[in-house]
């Protein structure tokens, strides 16, 4: 299941570093690019987990959604933070995303299977 979440993630990095530079390329600030990204990147990665990696069955309800919406919410700003910070200390902004996205993996991946896709 770990292995799945990785490959849900990597392509959902592709999403958000790919978005962000892309926008950045186009004269977004780096810290302004990212909010789409990421956007688009959570919406994608609950589709892709729910499915592939922790394989739900049931129909997808508000309660999931919004258990979904807090975790990735919250996972997303630590991940926003730390990018921010190490953007503004001159980190490339592919290489900031790469560092944030590292370390909440391990928090996202658990917090997604006790919280949000579980059985109830």
């Amino acid at each position: 299941m770990f292995f799945r979440f990785l490959l849900v993630g990597g392509s959902g990095f592709v999403i958000d570093a790919g978005l962000t530079q892309l926008l950045i390329f186009l004269d977004f600030a780096p810290w302004l690019a990212r909010i789409p990204a990421i956007a688009l990147a959570m919406a994608y990665a609950w589709l892709a987990n729910r499915y592939f990696t922790y394989r739900v069955e049931r129909a997808r309800s508000t309660n999931e959604a919004m258990r979904y919406a807090f975790v990735s919410t919250s996972m997303s700003l630590l991940n926003y933070l730390i990018y921010v910070v190490l953007v503004s200390y001159g980190v490339l902004p592919v290489l900031a995303i790469t560092l944030a996205t590292v370390c909440q993996v391990i928090v996202s991946y658990h917090s997604y299977r006790v919280f949000v896709f579980t059985e109830r």
